[in-house]
């Protein structure tokens, strides 16, 4: 069966990256957090100010649509990411299994990108949103199942470590270039034209990032061309299309690693994206401070310049010690940042919650990889687990934004706006303590026994 396993695989030795392997393995990375990072928390809901109640700021009606938006492209991370890895894992050609997809997912992906930045008016702008949601679920899914093709499993936590780095180096440009082109947005005549600018030169740099990530990554990370494999020889198969797609669906669900896993990641995101959603609202109507795009943008910088601090070195503290104590103890950081926004909404100062929260987020994002990939019941199949693992992402990402709205929303009926936001906090606080705990149910097993065995059980 190990045999059979290897040639599945396609390329069994999965030879020891240098630290130069490592930058151009994770470089999309970067570039995909160039173009993503500031969408929901500044750019996006600075646009909606053009669109939602003009003149105004942080409303709950802005909130409401805010919400609505952004469940609305989750959606699309629900089914698009599972179908093109599963696709991607039984692509066969010259050009290999991921790179096709990654190529045609960037196309989608910088056209909607671009579209962004012309908004000429409200139905534009929501086909822009959705064509970049479209088109970076198709880069992602194909993208993150080329790391376990190319990662050998001593490097994981490395690997995992350099991803985490370019992600929030990423995010800090990203951010960084919000702020300083939309950080000047406030009430006013000039709004609107300071919002279309500000925007439209973030999306040009975005689409840029984005064409010099794809370069390297075509360019610089190499695949085998893909030969067929050997599944209908080898792999029993359940007969019938409804049974194969059940298989597909539910078998990792048998596997108790990947379901701890999955559940630990989701309740941790959505404590981010219930937090990151509403923060710019939540200055602009809880501490009732003109500058809130800034101020929004100097809390995120904060936070990243802290997580780059941690990020590449517990990623690789984490190939000698526990992945999961490391989990638990970065989610228990955001968790606490969170809550001083409930208890001390306007006298804490915002620089140490910054520094905290960005040193649990680096942590997390470090290890996170390492863990679901040590997780997968088999790399055969990484392209669909890994898929599947992503909704453990994209499904918070679809509720939190609505949770939060409607929270939101019933507290201003009541005259109460400024509580429903703090009670927003509140829900990501306690779901980021629950994945600090949840993590605990995972049994670490390092390098994945799925290496060597269960392919052929996992079909």
């Amino acid at each position: 069966m190990g045999q059979n396993a290897s040639l599945v695989r396609g390329d069994p030795d999965r030879p020891t990256l240098s630290i130069r392997d490592q930058f151009t393995l994770s470089f999309l990375w970067f570039a995909l957090n160039i173009q993503n990072a500031a969408l929901l928390p500044i750019v996006v809901p600075t646009q909606i100010l053009l669109f939602v109640s003009p003149g105004a700021a942080g409303n709950a009606q802005q909130a409401i649509f805010l919400g609505w938006l952004s469940a609305l492209g989750a959606v699309i991370s629900l089914v698009v990411q599972p179908l093109i890895g599963a696709a991607s894992d039984h692509t066969t050609g010259r050009w290999g299994r991921r790179h096709p997809y990654i190529a045609g997912g960037m196309v989608v992906l910088v056209a909607g990108t671009l579209a962004m930045g012309l908004i000429p008016d409200l139905l534009a702008f929501i086909f822009g949103f959705l064509l970049v949601n479209l088109g970076s679920n198709v880069v992602n899914a194909a993208y993150q199942s080329l790391l376990p093709d190319r990662v050998p499993p001593e490097q994981r936590g490395a690997a995992s470590g350099f991803m985490g780095l370019m992600t929030i180096l990423g995010n800090v440009g990203s951010l960084g270039a919000a702020a300083f082109l939309l950080g000047q947005v406030g009430s006013g005549a000039r709004m609107a034209g300071e919002i279309i600018s500000g925007a439209g030169r973030f999306y040009v740099i975005a689409a840029v990032a984005l064409v010099i990530g794809l370069l390297v990554t075509l360019v610089g990370v190499r695949e085998r061309p893909s030969q067929p494999t050997l599944d209908a020889v080898d792999q029993p198969r359940p007969a019938g299309l409804r049974a194969r797609i059940l298989a597909m669906w539910l078998g990792p669900w048998h596997y108790h690693n990947f379901t701890w896993v999955f559940l630990t990641r989701c309740f941790v995101i959505l404590g981010l994206t219930m937090f990151m959603t509403f923060i710019e609202y939540y200055f602009a109507n809880v501490m009732h401070t003109t500058t809130f795009v800034r101020d929004t943008a100097v809390l995120a910088v904060l936070a990243l310049l802290s997580a780059v601090a941690s990020a590449l070195a517990v990623g690789m503290l984490s190939d000698r010690s526990s992945r999961v104590v490391v989990v638990s103890i970065a989610t228990g950081c955001m968790a606490l940042a969170a809550l001083v926004f409930v208890v001390a909404p306007t006298s804490f100062p915002l620089w140490p919650l910054g520094l905290i929260f960005g040193f649990g987020y680096g942590a997390y994002t470090s290890v996170d990889w390492a863990l679901a990939v040590d997780a997968l019941p088999a790399l055969r199949a990484a392209g669909k687990d890994m898929g599947i693992w992503n909704i453990a992402s994209t499904l918070p990402a679809v509720l939190a934004p609505l949770v939060g709205s409607v929270v939101i929303a019933g507290a201003d009926a009541a005259g109460q706006t400024a509580l429903g936001y703090r009670a927003v906090f509140a829900l990501a606080g306690i779901c980021l303590l629950a994945g600090a705990v949840f993590v605990f149910q995972i049994h670490e097993e390092k390098g994945g026994q799925h290496d060597a065995i269960g392919e052929t059980a996992h079909a």
